[in-house]
């Protein structure tokens, strides 16, 4: 099978999901596994040395865990299935894995989604000689707070968030974490960065597993002048690229400086902050909040700063335990359109990861 045939099929198997074509996704989905099970097979009796090596492989496997998963979502929800239970029995509701079909309606202007108008205000800053927005008549009040404009009748989105490593040949450690949806059984998306011992980690990519090995977003992280045993817990400013022109930009309000929050950026023309999800734990996820203004705090020598941040979050996290096993659940609120949520989702999950490597 060439290698366009493969992606084509896998991509397929995919937008079955989301049309709902279930059977006919399982099959591609066991298609796909099967093409890329021989390809690993061919790899190791190739002479190429793009094909014959441990990363191909790994990838290749990796994209073959997934489809086998996504099988096991879909299972089910087939004609043979119950459509009501899973195999333990349990209730279960089918989420497709997110792709490209989502996130591009969220940009387009006729979704009124914050993405959208994010994008429209991208383009006219960076490309656009006119100062008006000819697509939209007037963009939605920045007085009116965000979490009024999201649907209140959609249920809170949850990822469970998991980790693990790998050594790959060239000696640096590769953090894997991974983003499963509210069952905690099926991951949705990834992030992979590299991190050799004394060293920080610098930039990481973030996937959507439909779309795996092709990252979405891709981000760098500033550097720590003093990389002593406290670096991971120093406050960053990170850039996140994704579907825009121009990054969004994470600024702390004290650049190296513990904890990491406040950090704050602009995203479709509003403000927003990361606080602290819980002071007595670093790598509780972060609490997200939108305000209008901030301020130096009266009397800190350190840059501290305050604001009017609404009471309400927009994301929010907590731990769970499992034995001696920790890992953390972080919740969006309902109505956050596909591509705002994986920025925050992978500012959240790049952070995390930074901390994991102090923390071994």
């Amino acid at each position: 099978m060439s290698q366009e045939h493969l992606e084509l099929l896998r991509s397929s198997a995919f937008e079955s999901e989301h049309a709902q074509l279930y059977d006919t996704s399982y099959m591609q989905h066991e298609a796909a596994a099967l093409a890329l099970e021989q390809e690993i097979e061919n790899s190791l009796a190739s002479i190429s040395p793009d094909e014959n090596s441990d990363e191909h492989r790994r990838i290749a496997r990796t994209q073959i865990t997934i489809h086998r998963e996504r099988q096991k979502a879909l299972r089910p929800h087939l004609e043979s299935g119950s459509g009501l239970e899973d195999e333990e029995g349990n209730e279960c509701v089918f989420v497709p894995a997110p792709n490209h079909w989502g996130a591009n309606g969220d940009l387009d202007e006729e979704s009124g989604s914050l993405s959208s108008v994010h994008n429209l205000l991208t383009w006219q800053a960076n490309y656009s000689p006119l100062s008006y927005t000819p697509m939209y008549e007037e963009l939605p009040s920045p007085d009116i707070p965000y979490f009024r404009m999201l649907d209140p009748e959609a249920p809170a989105i949850t990822y469970h968030l998991h980790r693990t490593r790998e050594w790959t040949t060239s000696g640096c450690r590769k953090y894997i974490y991974s983003a499963r949806e509210y069952s905690d059984k099926y991951s949705l998306y990834t992030l992979e960065a590299s991190h050799r011992a004394g060293n920080q980690v610098t930039a990481a990519d973030f996937y959507r597993v439909a779309e795996y090995p092709q990252p979405c977003i891709n981000i760098l992280l500033s550097g720590i002048e003093k990389c002593d045993g406290n670096a991971a817990y120093k406050s960053r400013c990170i850039h996140l690229r994704g579907p825009f022109s121009t990054p969004i930009k994470e600024y702390p309000d004290r650049q190296q400086k513990i904890p990491w929050s406040p950090r704050r950026f602009t995203y479709g023309g509003r403000r927003f902050v990361w606080k602290p999800g819980d002071p007595n734990d670093d790598v509780m996820p972060e609490t997200l909040y939108e305000f209008k203004h901030d301020y130096p705090k009266p009397g800190s020598r350190t840059g501290k700063r305050l604001d009017d941040a609404n009471t309400r979050p927009l994301v929010w996290g907590e731990k769970k335990r499992k034995g001696k096993v920790e890992s953390y659940t972080i919740h969006f609120a309902g109505g956050i359109d596909q591509v705002f949520r994986e920025i925050l989702l992978a500012s959240q999950m790049v952070r995390q990861v930074c901390l994991f490597t102090a923390m071994e």
